[in-house]
């Protein structure tokens, strides 16, 4: 993905569907940016960018089928807001900065930032600095006609010089195909998903290169599950720690294994606050008579919260009795020692 912070803007948006799908994001520091209401990352509370699919932090990596290129794109969509986009009116806005990937060497190189990749104001339509590589999305979550219909208009801008008289949306499956019949029999064709993201463009320009969709982000809520500190959920004391094991996962493709989680506990009748997982939950069944309890954890991250249930059951040692080593019964335990013991009887008497 190129980022070319020198190029004007109007000679951006006047080749950026004929050769931008090419070399990728374009850039421009030229143009002042105001910005307001503000979306960016934090932790398990980032907030979905409004009118859009996309959080902050997620990576969306791009294909170029280039023959001898070893290069993927990668676009990090880092915040959102509302802003006066080139005075058009105040417009819902996502945000990324990109990288230039090699897959052989394995190395990346930053290619540009603050990069405007969607513009959106129901009445004024869709804009962008970039390829429509994120579009809007309804209130239900999805691209609508009208959305699909600005979108169509707002390419068409790009390609009046190609004599593309025929335009045809498919709506059921988000896509957008222009051609011409009377030129050069020269055709285009746009992808999305049902929620905005560009999966890939087709065309028989020679300006052009295929694009496909090569990641993106799997935008899952947590997968865990708890226990007590000792494995087992049968105790002797009211005192027992609660330990979470999260399964590793990369919900937001930026190739970093997720860390940022809150939990929450809920036992008896309230709920605790959210807050980080510490390696153990100080947890205590309170002044209970012997029975079984139930012990509900939350673990939530920016996608959402995923809720777990345990049975704990609370046997009560009798009076004067030691409490058990939780996980081990004491008759296990007898028998080790008495093992134990008879050989260090038996080594004593070889050495006499």
């Amino acid at each position: 993905m190129k980022f070319d912070n020198v190029i004007n803007m109007k000679i951006i948006k006047k080749v950026i569907l004929l050769c931008i799908f090419s070399i990728s994001l374009l850039s421009t520091f030229l143009i002042p940016k105001t910005y307001a209401q503000e979306w960016t990352y934090d932790g398990a509370n980032t907030e979905r960018i409004p009118d859009h699919s996309v959080y902050p932090s997620e990576c969306y990596v791009y294909d170029p089928k280039t023959p001898g290129f070893d290069i993927i794109w990668e676009i990090e969509v880092t915040h959102g807001n509302i802003t006066n986009y080139m005075m058009m009116g105040n417009g819902t806005c996502v945000w990324a900065q990109g990288w230039d990937w090699n897959t052989t060497s394995g190395e990346k190189t930053l290619s540009g930032t603050d990069v405007l990749l969607s513009y959106w104001n129901e009445t004024v339509g869709f804009d962008s600095e970039s390829p429509p590589y994120i579009i809007p999305v309804g209130n239900d979550g999805k691209v609508s006609p009208p959305i699909l219909g600005s979108l169509s208009a707002y390419m068409a801008m790009f390609l009046e010089d190609q004599y593309m008289e025929n335009l045809y949306i498919h709506q059921d499956i988000y896509s957008i195909a222009f051609w011409n019949e009377s030129y050069n029999n020269a055709y285009i064709y746009f992808n999305w998903t049902d929620d905005g993201i560009f999966t890939g463009l087709e065309s028989n320009f020679p300006e052009m290169t295929n694009i496909s969709l090569y990641s993106q982000p799997a935008q899952l809520p947590p997968v865990f599950s708890f226990t007590t500190e000792n494995d087992t959920l049968i105790v002797d004391s009211t005192d027992t720690d609660l330990k979470v094991a999260i399964t590793d996962a990369d919900n937001n493709n930026d190739g970093v294994i997720d860390t940022d989680y809150l939990y929450r506990l809920f036992y008896g009748s309230t709920w605790t606050t959210w807050a980080a997982i510490p390696t153990l939950i100080d947890f205590d069944l309170g002044s209970v008579p012997a029975g079984n309890y139930t012990v509900t954890l939350e673990v939530k991250n920016m996608y959402g919260v995923t809720q777990e249930q345990i049975e704990i059951q609370y046997e009560p040692p009798e009076d004067g009795e030691t409490p058990k080593i939780p996980g081990y019964s004491i008759i296990l335990i007898s028998i080790a020692l008495l093992i134990g013991l008879s050989f260090m009887i038996h080594k004593n008497r070889k050495k006499r």
